[in-house]
């Protein structure tokens, strides 16, 4: 037998075994389940028809408002939330974080239930992001609630690649833009479908946990189905400051572990990237772009809402003026990163910007605030850029990263972020 990959070494351990094969059908137990509030409605309404009384391990599960932060009125929010609390509690899962608390993707994170060797089952491929502490999430969507009745669920053992990162991130360029420029290579391929992607070399260094769990939560629209980042020191810090004693175990692929595809990036060679609508793999340079006329910006979501984008985007909104025409929204990632971004001043300088600051959770991303109208361009630090995401059908969604949304909404139109950026440092 080949030597083992990542996450052949985590399946294998969950399982009491010793080695797992690529493509292997097992059932197994996860260390943590996790889910968000949108489809607990129909989750309820199963466990009542199946006659579901309690649950084996509600100290595994881990229920997370996220998306609809706050419950509106003509909404029917505000049910869920009522339903699912009470539903945490009769079956006394302490693990619970209701409105504001943040996303999934920050809470399993910034409270250490996310730890080197753990596997953990989630309702969203995005959560890929806990890759960057050591983790392997495998997305099994609605059936997490399989995983909460039986603490078990079957997973087939997926197929390994290897990015090989080198170089350094250049002036104005973010970690955004490499996992763009990644979809852009594979998005539109089957090349990396069903891989958990191990991230390796030396650039990792210089890139911060913020940064890691970027690149990772937008890691499945290159086709991938996980990923992962080394555990080195900067992660091992983050990781100990957060396990409270809890166990983990660092984990690496074997030298003779086999990959079904190897790439390299030379991250010197990056460029602020936007992506146009509505193809998650039609990322270009932002100067191909320059010039477009903007009506909304939006800072947030799952891959762009931590602490370093609240940081990079007021590098670009110190001292400036949102553009009159512009609406700019601003989500910080979690209560911590709100909190954070308050005591550095963040905040104030948003706030003098003409920003708007939203509480943590979705918001924008999925179009819970922040709808547009016909024919209205919005450019985002969020997920999609599909027809319909944010409102009207006949808008327009364009990706990038906090550098270059910030300096658009400024500018009213997209532009170099990089321009802006050399205004202050000189």
């Amino acid at each position: 037998m080949a030597g083992q990959t990542f996450a052949q070494k985590v399946i294998a351990r969950a399982l009491g075994r010793d080695a797992v094969e690529v493509g292997e059908y097992v059932t197994v137990s996860a260390a943590y389940t996790v889910c968000q509030e949108l489809f607990w409605p129909t989750h309820k309404a199963n466990l009542e028809k199946i006659g579901v009384e309690q649950i084996p391990r509600p100290d595994k599960a881990v229920m997370v408002i996220d998306h609809s932060t706050s419950a509106a009125m003509g909404s029917h929010h505000y049910q869920t939330h009522r339903t699912l609390k009470d539903w945490c509690a009769k079956q006394g899962i302490e693990n619970f974080f209701g409105p504001g608390s943040g996303l999934r993707h920050q809470v399993m994170v910034e409270n250490g239930f996310a730890r080197p060797g753990l596997l953990i089952f989630s309702d969203e491929g995005n959560i890929a992001s806990l890759g960057a502490v050591g983790a392997l999430n495998i997305p099994i969507s609605t059936e997490v609630l399989v995983s909460l009745i039986e603490d078990e669920n079957w997973l087939a053992v997926p197929p390994a690649a290897r990015i090989t990162l080198t170089g350094a991130l250049p002036f104005g360029v973010t970690a955004r833009d490499l996992i763009q420029t990644i979809i852009r290579d594979f998005g539109a391929t089957d090349r990396l479908l069903g891989c958990c992607v191990e991230f390796t070399g030396p650039a990792i260094a210089g890139l911060s946990m913020d940064d890691r769990q970027t690149i990772l939560a937008s890691l499945f629209h290159s086709g991938a189905y996980t990923g992962v980042m080394p555990v080195d020191d900067v992660a091992r810090a983050y990781v100990e400051s957060r396990a409270k004693g809890r166990p983990y175990w660092i984990t690496e692929a074997d030298p003779d572990a086999d990959y079904v595809l190897e790439a390299s990036y030379d991250l010197s060679a990056l460029t602020p990237m936007v992506t146009r609508p509505p193809d998650l793999h039609g990322g270009v340079p932002v100067e191909a772009l320059a010039g477009l006329r903007i009506d909304q910006a939006t800072i947030g979501s799952c891959s762009g809402n931590r602490l370093d984008d609240m940081r990079q985007t007021a590098e670009i909104l110190r001292g400036r003026r949102v553009a009159r025409h512009v609406t700019l929204y601003i989500t910080p990632g979690s209560r911590e990163i709100y909190s954070a971004a308050a005591r550095e001043g963040l905040l104030e300088v948003f706030s003098d910007a003409g920003a708007t600051v939203l509480g943590p959770g979705c918001t924008t991303c999925w179009g819970y605030q922040g709808q547009l109208n016909d024919h209205e361009v919005l450019i985002s630090t969020q997920q999609f850029n599909y027809q319909g995401r944010n409102g009207s059908r006949l808008a327009d969604v364009y990706l990038a990263g906090p550098y270059a949304v910030a300096a658009a909404a400024v500018a009213g139109e997209i532009t170099d972020p990089r321009a802006l950026l050399a205004e202050h440092a000189a």
